[in-house]
């Protein structure tokens, strides 16, 4: 007998199913068709709070939904423990900085760290029934991912891919790392637009007057007649006296400020692409710690530097005017503090030139939803530099490389080297240039992306034994977030392409995000975190999941209170049934009757549309169907054949037992544990032999189990029973309260005597009746007792 619904309780003991029974573990010996999933390796940077479950939710239901389907699932988790995010949390979390500490304690205080929170992060994994295969689990630190990431880099520089050059780099001063194009962001900020005089000819208006003693050259449109004679011209820099040439290229916009432009080394990118072409004087006014060096404003911010040589541009008569403006700046998307470029020699894969390649790959892919499609164009498109793969950090996968102390010749590890740590081991073979034995270790590590990237192959075993190659890849799905199309999505293609030829999946599943109650996106600056763990504990996995499901793939969702409280309410009425069921149902057997066809009927439909919406990537649209069905079901088909059962009639048995399993199949994806626990209880070895419901087989459409004429009669008997009921409501009578006579206007056949026997009807008659049933062309007529 089924007692109170405890999801505490039950999570608990329906974990302890899962794993005993390995009902998540990829099978290698089956001959059913694979389907391999792409996750995002969650990166460790803190804990946890309700937004990161929101689209790890969304794809575990459409998992498991495949794995009803038939499916053998391959379906790993990784945990990004490598790069700056965690070096950050050690930071903040023991109040050190890596360079002071030192690389080597550094990193072992990284390791203890890094520990604590993987353990925490597989903990409400598990509790929000993520039904990956952990058999499976990966972190991007591990030996073997190591050894693909260091593979794959030796392959690129090969091909010729991979190049090392000094150059002007995207250069973040708080965190004293080079950064990547795709990780970038855009902060608008109100500035001003200072209008300098150089001489009576020359006026520039620039947002950054602190990078005057960085000018190297001036700029004017080869088309603009006013300015041609200026061309060729020796101007004097204000304050700082040296002289710089005006030049003429296209780049420049006469409209825009003064129409001319001042090129710093380095403001932006088009100073680097004129730095290039026309191979100008390097003047460096602002070093890698975000400082400026030139004498007179030596330390200063860049922005307490602009005050003062604003200032000083006023008291010398040079500012014309000062324009307030909104301006968009370039910040790093982890610390958001603004971007500099400086010279360094670093580490680029090449792919500017695979452009049209990349586009062509993007359009082959299935994107759910399509529209996430154009950000990835728009990227592609837009892309100006190759892929900056060097971070000065001390915890992340060391480059297989070192350097010749006599010429500089780059030497790569040997492949059975793989892993290797270059500070820490030698080159096996002698400078192939000029014979020395003597080397300097490559010291910056791989960008966290440049491993991340490689996941569908790390997951197939690419660089170490091979093992799931030609089983899963290309995989079937990647599954994502859309702030992550520029860093993951994108570099993946590229790896995969560059080292198979491949598109790395089929098909891409793109999230929003789960944000504040407010709207906000969740950040412990803003104080509007809200706790992973402590939601899971107070709501249970099945609300959590529930209120992810709500939200269309792709948009973001708040998270509110009224989701729980549906959800739980969804889980309670689900119990109730099932306990009704249980507590009348001895078994399933019995002779359907005409409005057991008509709800077998319903069902089967709605089971149409669901599986459709499902197929479709609409988990939201399937979760939605499946639970009005459900609601329908319990408050009409339900209570019609309360009268049957409580007579000791068996007949409604078998549609009530098959229904509602099919039910519960529909709501498995989304709602895992109720669903689990009523199956135990009341489905296995009676109406399925499954060891769990989430490995039953997914409900088919069987045309021989639905009656057209059993649908029009059973929808016209529904329309007639709401009515009466609320025709005995109005007159304050018992839902239950006898009626003498019920005249009916529609042929309800067979239905009429589940209507009789519902409504308690002594004589139910065919007829015209004097009262019309809104919304239908049925007519009734009614007579109390």
């Amino acid at each position: 007998m089924l007692g109170k619904y405890d999801y505490k309780q039950a999570e608990k003991r329906i974990a302890e199913l899962w794993n005993k029974e390995k009902i998540y573990d990829f099978d290698e010996k089956s001959d059913k068709p694979v389907y391999a999933i792409d996750t995002p390796p969650p990166t460790i940077s803190g804990r946890l709070h309700i937004g990161h479950l929101f689209g790890l939710a969304q794809h575990d239901s459409m998992v498991r939904y495949k794995r009803m389907r038939g499916y053998n699932i391959f379906y790993p988790i990784g945990l990004d423990n490598n790069g700056l995010p965690t070096e950050i949390l050690v930071e903040k979390e023991h109040n050190v900085v890596a360079e002071k500490l030192g690389r080597e304690k550094f990193i072992e205080l990284v390791e203890k760290t890094k520990e604590k929170y993987e353990e925490e992060y597989k903990s409400v994994f598990h509790a929000l029934a993520l039904s990956v295969d952990w058999s499976l689990l990966y972190t991007t630190m591990s030996k073997d991912v190591r050894i693909a990431s260091q593979l794959s880099f030796m392959e690129l520089y090969k091909m010729g891919r991979a190049y090392r050059k000094e150059t002007p780099t995207l250069w973040c001063p708080k965190d004293r790392t080079a950064v990547s194009q795709m990780e970038l962001e855009d902060k608008s900020e109100n500035t001003k637009f200072v209008y300098i005089r150089f001489d009576k000819d020359v006026e520039i208006a620039t947002t950054r007057p602190e990078l005057l003693p960085a000018i190297v050259a001036i700029f004017v449109n080869p088309e603009d007649k006013k300015r041609e004679k200026l061309v060729g011209k020796m101007v004097e820099v204000p304050l700082f006296g040296n002289e710089v040439k005006v030049i003429a290229d296209q780049r420049v916009d006469p409209a825009k400020g003064t129409g001319m432009v001042m090129c710093c080394t380095f403001g932006d990118q088009t100073d680097i692409e004129w730095y290039k072409a026309y191979n100008l004087e390097l003047r460096m006014a602002i070093d890698d710690s975000g400082r400026m060096t030139v004498e007179g404003y030596k330390g200063m911010k860049p922005k307490e530097a602009r005050e003062k040589i604003v200032d000083e541009l006023r008291k010398g008569g040079y500012v014309l005017k000062e324009q307030e403006i909104e301006h968009d700046t370039k910040i790093h998307e982890r610390c958001k503090h603004e971007i500099e470029f400086i010279v360094k020699e670093q580490w680029y894969i090449r792919y500017l030139d695979l452009k049209d390649e990349l586009l062509r790959l993007g359009a082959q892919l299935k994107w759910h939803p399509e529209y996430m499609h154009h950000r990835y164009d728009n990227w592609v498109q837009n892309l100006q530099w190759d892929w900056g793969i060097s971070r000065q950090r001390f915890f992340g996968i060391p480059f297989p490389v070192w350097y010749c102390k006599s010429c500089g010749e780059v030497r790569l590890a040997e492949k059975e080297q793989l892993p290797v740590n270059p500070l820490v081991d030698k080159p096996k073979l002698k400078c192939e240039k000029c014979g020395s034995a003597e080397f300097v270790p490559e010291a910056d590590v791989l960008d966290t992306w440049a491993t991340s990237s490689l996941t569908p192959l790390i997951n197939a075993h690419w660089a170490t034994d091979g093992k799931y190659m030609d089983k899963i890849y290309p995989m079937s799905l990647r599954t994502q977030g859309h702030d992550i199309i520029t860093f993951w999505l994108f570099t993946t293609i590229v790896k995969s392409y560059l080292h198979t030829k491949k598109l790395p999946w089929a098909d891409v599943m793109i999230n929003g995000h789960g944000l504040d109650p407010h709207g906000k996106p969740m950040h412990k600056s803003l104080g509007n975190i809200i706790d992973a763990v402590g939601t899971l504990e107070k709501y249970g996995a099945d609300s959590v999941r529930y209120w992810a499901a709500s939200s269309n793939l792709g948009e973001e969702a708040s998270f509110q209170e009224k989701d729980m409280t549906s959800a739980q309410r969804l889980a309670n009425k689900l119990w109730n049934v099932a306990k009704f069921i249980d507590q009348n149902c001895k078994d399933f057997g019995g002779q359907p009757k005409e409005i057991d066809r008509w709800i077998t009927a319903r069902a089967l439909y709605v089971l149409k549309d669901v599986t459709a919406l499902f197929e479709d990537f609409n988990y939201a649209g399937a979760k939605r169907a499946a639970e009005e069905f459900f609601w329908f079901f319990s408050d009409n088909y339900l209570e019609f054949v309360k009268y049957r059962i409580y007579g000791k009639d068996t007949s409604a048995n078998f549609t009530l037992g098959h229904v509602f399993l099919l039910t519960l199949k529909m709501l498995a994806p989304v709602m895992p544990f109720v669903t689990e626990e009523i199956y135990q209880n009341l489905f296995r070895d009676k109406l399925d032999k499954a060891v769990s419901i989430h490995v039953s087989a997914w409900p088919t459409f069987d045309k021989k189990w639905v009656d057209e004429n059993s649908l029009k009669q059973g929808d016209a008997a529904q329309k007639v029973i709401e009515y009466v009921r609320q025709w005995k409501h109005n007159n304050k009578m018992a839902l239950n309260a006898e009626l003498a006579e019920l005249v009916v206007s529609a042929d309800l056949g067979d239905t009429a005597a589940d209507v009789a026997g519902a409504m308690n009807v002594k004589k139910m008659t065919k007829g015209q009746g004097s009262q019309k049933i809104p919304d239908t062309d049925i007519s009734v007529e009614i007579t109390g007792s």
